[in-house]
């Protein structure tokens, strides 16, 4: 669980940038542009280097098939929701649910404590809002295994339905895999969610498996939970040439806004929002107080040159750090989209 810590340091930031959806009806005729790969002059810098991008999410995908939740027996599927740091919390859902368990994000450790909230409400926040629902954790054992696995035995308890054995394993891809969902309609694919290695893994599907979909309708996107994997999606993007299109209730952010940048062809429709900010952090700052020549640009520098231009894409970058701090949002406005997205 080393890397637990660094995912959620960077997780915070995307999970601050949900923005209001746009109630507006308004129908216009979306503005197109077309954006060619190009060269990149400089060095290019990367993250993650593209000749490890197969192992890295070979790696996410045996982690992610290694989550596991049981319930007196039976299996369900367990989904990243939030985090606490201030008391130690993740939050996740289940089939018939959510859940909460404890995590020292300083020590990097499991705490041995969960609690099960059985609901079929949608909202996190309304369902722990009725302490009726409660199955509260009991002789929680806390263990790590060789590969990194966080595994929590023990039972949990209503006082009216009983007591229940209950055993979760977690690792990192909980958080890295982000939330985001891909749903095909026709030519189109609709991507919602928070973006992560999951992403990349479904974009890669998509591209294989559904040769009609040409274009990618971004919807409610709050960000990345990981911009290293975000921008190897963005290649997957350009390089099978899909268009990314936002429609008028489109509310997308942070890496959802890198995403879009990636189309081969962008189409934009009025009213839809698009939401940047500076990121956070390293050597202690944020992007926009690194100075403009800091090496830590670097990746972010070599994407977007490759998506926008030698000249536009640089330009995009620093305006993107430099219109809002990392725990706010700038929400692009229609000149701004004209001179850097749609030119």
């Amino acid at each position: 669980m080393k890397n637990l810590a660094l995912i959620i340091s960077i997780l915070i930031t995307a999970l601050a940038l949900q923005a209001c959806g746009s109630s507006s009806k308004k129908t216009t005729e979306p503005t197109t542009t077309t954006g060619p790969t190009t060269p990149v002059t400089p060095e290019a810098i990367h993250h993650i280097q593209p000749e490890n991008v197969a192992e890295y999410i070979d790696t996410f995908k045996r982690q992610f098939d290694a989550l596991e939740l049981q319930i007196d027996g039976v299996n369900y599927d367990i989904s990243f929701v939030d985090i606490d740091q201030d008391d130690n919390l993740i939050f996740a859902k289940y089939d018939k649910g959510f859940l909460f368990f404890g995590f020292d994000f300083e020590e990097n450790d499991p705490v041995a404590f969960i609690r099960v909230v059985e609901s079929e409400l949608e909202d996190i926040n309304e369902a722990l809002a009725d302490a009726n629902n409660y199955f509260f954790g009991k002789d929680i054992s806390v263990s790590q295994d060789d590969n990194e696995n966080a595994i929590y035995e023990g039972s949990i308890s209503h006082p009216e339905k009983g007591d229940f054995p209950i055993r979760m394993t977690i690792n990192e891809s909980l958080i890295e895999g982000g939330t985001s969902t891909v749903e095909v309609s026709g030519t189109q694919a609709l991507i919602n969610g928070d973006l992560g290695s999951l992403t990349y893994v479904q974009i890669s599907d998509l591209i294989n498996d559904h040769p009609e979909v040409d274009t990618l309708l971004l919807q409610e996107i709050s960000g990345s939970v990981n911009d290293a994997i975000n921008m190897h999606t963005g290649r997957l993007v350009r390089n099978a040439m899909l268009t990314t299109m936002v429609e008028a209730t489109s509310d997308i952010n942070s890496g959802g806004v890198d995403l879009y940048a990636a189309g081969f062809r962008r189409v934009y429709t009025e009213g839809a929002k698009l939401g940047v900010h500076s990121w956070c952090c390293t050597d202690g700052k944020p992007a926009n107080e690194l100075g403009r020549d800091h090496e830590g640009h670097g990746a972010q520098l070599t994407f977007f040159r490759e998506m926008l231009g030698n000249e536009l894409g640089p330009e995009f970058y620093y305006f993107t750090i430099e219109a809002a701090p990392h725990n706010t949002v700038h929400v692009m406005t229609k000149a701004e989209l004209d001179k850097y997205l749609l030119p």
